[in-house]
């Protein structure tokens, strides 16, 4: 009974955590140039708020972060923890990608 209530408090304020860190975009192009690529992260940006996208190339294995300020759309710089989850989300994959900027 003593060890029933923090073990559910551990298991709800760890599903909490998990899921602010798992709302993110990431969108495929494999195999694209760069130009691609901030093509496909202008398509989706236009479509959403001001929230970052990451752009997957699973043949390269190489990841890209853009955000969109005001009219034009950049690539950022990604820190470890971005690269981090981006890794742990397409862990099935077997892959692990590298940050492209």
């Amino acid at each position: 009974m003593n060890k029933m209530i923090p073990t559910a408090l551990l298991l709800v304020s760890s599903a909490l955590s998990g899921a602010t860190f798992a709302n993110f975009t990431a969108i495929e192009c494999n195999d694209c140039s760069s130009a691609a690529a901030l093509q496909q992260a202008a398509k989706v940006l236009a479509k959403q708020d001001n929230k970052p996208v990451y752009v997957v190339d699973f043949v390269n294995y190489q990841v890209s972060k853009y955000q969109q300020e005001g009219e034009a759309v950049t690539a950022k710089a990604m820190t470890l923890s971005e690269n981090l989850l981006i890794n742990n989300h397409y862990s099935y994959r077997k892959s692990t990608l590298r940050s492209a900027n």
